[in-house]
C-alpha cells in the first residue's frame, strides 16, 4: 500500500527552555502527545526524544543567517528545501516577495509531487472574500498558501468544510468567520478526524494553522493555554482516524515564538517537530534544519525531486 503524509504545520512554535515564566508549555495538559512521546512539556530539553511511536526533533531554523527567522523565508525553506535566508540574505517575513514566490512556483513540494502524478490537499478552508480576493490577486497570501495557490491546488471553501473536506483554520467550525453560513457542529478532536479522512485520498496533505504565531506575538497567556489544548484534541483526532500502518504524521513549524511569553517578537529557538507514524524513525536522523523537510519527505515517499 502506498504511503501518506500529513504535514501539520504550526506557525512560530519553538522549543524553548523548561522555564515556566516564560513557556506555556510547561502548564499545558497534552495526553495525546504524552502517549506519544513519554514527556507532556515539549521544551528544548527533551528534543531528541524517541519512543516506538514518535520522535521530538528542535530543527535549526537559523540557517546559519544572523537575525531571528521569520515566516516567509522559513515556510519557504521547508517547501523548497532550498536555504531561502542564504538565497535572499536575510530573514524575510511575513509574506513572500517576488525571489521567494518564484522559488515556491519552481520548488515547492506541491509542485514536484503533482509533476509526480501524485494527489495533494491544501486542506485548510477559507471564507468566500478571502478567496475571491485571491482570484483577483489582490489577497495577502502566506508563503504556505502562495505555494498551493502557485501549484494549481484546489483553496477549499465553506462549502468543502461542510462536507467534511476540509478544516477550518482554528480547528473547530465554531469559529467560522461567516455568520450566515451554517456548518455542523465539529471540534478539534473531530476536526482532526476529518483532516485524517481527507488524507486517505492524497499522497500529501497539509495543513497551516498560524494562530499560533499570532498569540505569540499578542503574548496572550490564557488563550495560548486554550490553543495548546485544542491542539493536542487535533492530534488525537489525527491519530484516532490515521492507517498509521501506511501514513505519516509530521508536525513542524518555520520559526520560534509561541513557546516564549516574555517577548513578543520571534526567537532563536529550535523550530517544534514531531514524528509519528509508519517507518517514522527512518526520518529522525535525516532532519537536522527546514531545509531538510521537503528531500526527507520526498525520500520517504519514493519520489525523485
Amino acid at each position: 500500500m502506498s504511503k501518506r503524509v500529513i504535514i501539520l504545520f504550526l506557525d512560530g512554535v519553538g522549543l524553548g527552555e523548561a522555564d515556566p515564566e516564560a513557556n506555556p508549555f510547561m502548564h499545558a495538559e497534552l495526553p495525546a502527545v504524552q502517549s506519544l512521546l513519554g514527556v507532556s512539556h515539549l521544551t528544548r530539553e527533551a528534543a531528541g526524544t524517541v519512543t516506538s511511536q514518535a520522535a521530538l526533533l528542535g530543527l535549526d531554523a537559523q540557517l546559519g543567517v544572523p537575525g531571528l527567522p521569520q515566516s516567509a523565508t522559513g515556510q519557504t525553506t521547508i517547501l523548497t528545501g532550498r536555504n531561502a535566508p542564504a538565497a535572499l540574505g536575510e530573514h524575510y517575513g511575513p509574506y513572500p516577495n517576488p525571489m521567494l514566490r518564484d522559488l515556491l512556483a519552481q520548488e515547492s513540494i506541491f509542485k514536484i509531487l503533482l509533476r509526480a502524478g501524485q494527489p495533494v490537499a491544501y486542506a485548510n478552508a477559507y471564507p468566500v472574500r478571502f478567496l475571491d480576493r485571491v482570484q483577483r490577486g489582490k489577497g495577502r497570501l502566506s508563503a504556505n498558501t502562495q505555494a498551493a495557490f502557485m501549484a494549481g491546488l484546489k483553496l477549499r471553501s465553506g462549502e468543502d468544510l461542510r462536507r467534511g473536506r476540509a478544516v477550518a483554520a482554528l480547528f473547530s467550525n465554531d469559529f467560522w468567520p461567516e455568520a450566515d453560513f451554517t456548518l455542523p457542529s465539529l471540534d478539534a478532536r473531530q476536526a482532526g478526524a476529518q483532516l485524517a479522512a481527507l488524507a486517505e485520498d492524497h499522497t500529501l496533505t497539509y495543513f497551516e494553522f498560524w494562530y499560533s504565531d499570532f498569540l505569540g506575538h499578542k503574548m496572550e497567556r490564557e488563550e495560548s493555554l486554550k490553543v495548546l489544548g485544542m491542539l493536542d484534541d487535533f492530534l488525537a483526532g489525527i491519530l484516532e482516524r490515521l492507517d498509521l500502518s501506511n501514513s505519516l504524521l509530521l508536525v513542524v513549524s518555520d520559526h520560534g515564538n509561541f513557546e516564549d511569553w516574555t517577548t513578543p517578537k520571534h526567537t532563536l529557538n529550535p523550530a517544534l517537530t514531531l514524528l509519528a507514524g509508519a517507518s517514522f524513525e527512518a526520518l529522525v536522523p535525516r532532519l537536522h534544519s527546514l531545509a531538510d523537510i521537503k528531500p526527507a519527505v520526498l525520500a520517504y515517499l519514493g519520489v525523485q525531486q
